[in-house]
């Protein structure tokens, strides 16, 4: 089940389609354990907390004034990594045009790296919210073009006319409009 959203831009509208698959689980799976070092480092499993710690920091700098503290412990990443595996649990669920999924990636890379440059000159300091917001976007923006790669394939149907002329094409099922899509001649194909 697929649910449409349309946005409306300069150009026109922009479909997003929603849709759930088996690599936001992965994601969510990353939150989870993510979120469950803390626990584990200041209950009975500090073996497990700290194996799985030492895991995460092959990934992240692990700085504990840069991460989010719960059960008296910082988080197996800093607050921008958190920030971008939870907005990849959400970006794994979007579809869009693979256009508009790059242009989202450029921004959000822009907007982190100017981050990163004003906090090294020194013109602010070390905002856990803004980085975990401008991890978000980042890794939706990232996943929303890994899971908009396919997007177009995983709608479309191959069909094969034989005939004298032998038409191979492609035809998409259905559009964000409900309308199929024309052949090279014009006539308009009805949806499967």
């Amino acid at each position: 089940m697929a649910i449409v959203l349309q946005l409306v831009s300069r150009r026109g509208t922009v479909p997003f389609a929603v849709r759930w698959n088996s690599w936001t689980l992965g994601a969510i799976s990353l939150i989870c354990l993510v979120l469950a070092v803390p626990y584990f480092l200041t209950h009975d499993f500090a073996v497990l907390g700290f194996a799985l710690q030492r895991g995460f920091a092959l990934v992240c700098h692990q700085r504990p004034e840069r991460c989010f503290w719960i059960f008296g412990a910082p988080v197996a990443v800093c607050a921008r990594c958190l920030g971008i595996y939870v907005g990849a649990a959400i970006g794994l669920v979007m579809r869009t045009s693979r256009s508009v999924a790059m242009r989202l990636l450029i921004v959000a890379t822009l907007i982190n790296a100017l981050d990163a440059v004003t906090e090294l000159a020194g013109l602010h300091g070390n905002w856990m919210d803004v980085r975990f917001a401008l991890g978000l976007m980042l890794g939706a923006a990232g996943a929303l073009l890994i899971s908009s790669a396919g997007y177009r394939t995983a709608n479309a149907a191959k069909v094969t006319i034989s005939g004298p002329n032998k038409l191979n094409c492609a035809i998409q099922r259905e559009d964000s409009s409900g309308a199929g899509l024309e052949k090279p001649n014009g006539a308009l194909l009805s949806k499967l």
